[in-house]
């Protein structure tokens, strides 16, 4: 599914978090990433929803557990504000 609007992934955390849980998703990063890429477009598989929220700034935001597929798979926790995500497959 190619995301244009955070409200295609759900309109409460529990649909959000459905909507990734098990999907990989393309990611526009938003400050310089701990990977070499130069376009800043991240690839995550999503494992785990930790917490769905909004951020103090505004922006609504999801705590995940991922498989980095551009770190060679290594799990991590990551906070991503559903606005980068471009892509959930």
């Amino acid at each position: 599914m190619f995301v244009t609007n955070p409200q295609q992934l759900g309109d409460t955390p529990m649909r959000i978090a459905s909507s990734l849980v098990g999907k990989t998703v393309r990611y526009l990063n938003q400050t310089p990433s701990s990977v070499p890429k130069t376009d800043g477009i991240r690839t995550f598989k999503v494992e785990a929803v930790d917490n769905v929220f909004v951020s103090k700034t505004g922006k609504q935001c999801a705590t995940v557990q991922v498989k980095d597929v551009d770190d060679g798979g290594e799990t991590k926790f990551r906070t991503l504000h559903l606005k980068g995500i471009s892509h959930v497959v």
